[in-house]
């Protein structure tokens, strides 16, 4: 069952150290934007793969929130960003 997440803290935790934190953005009609989500604590910062363009990000937590650069932030304030199990 996907775990709903609803804050950076949260984000961090679950995207600490883990090289294959499989996240989603759960779109309209049931529609996922797929990301590989890692949080680097010595750095930082987020690095993100997304694969429906198969583009890579490198991202501080106030870029993560920051809706020129990502749609993660703005999901997880909405409540449709999950990780994957």
């Amino acid at each position: 069952m996907p775990k709903q997440i609803t804050s950076l803290d949260e984000l961090k935790r679950e995207a600490q150290g883990e090289q294959d934190g499989e996240f989603f953005i759960l779109l309209n009609c049931h529609l996922r934007s797929s990301k590989r989500i890692v949080w680097d604590e010595e750095d930082r910062c987020f690095y993100i793969f997304n694969y429906l363009d198969d583009t890579e990000q490198e991202l501080t937590e106030a870029q993560l929130m920051d809706r020129e650069y990502t749609n993660i932030g703005y999901a997880m304030t909405r409540g449709v960003l999950f990780k994957d199990d």
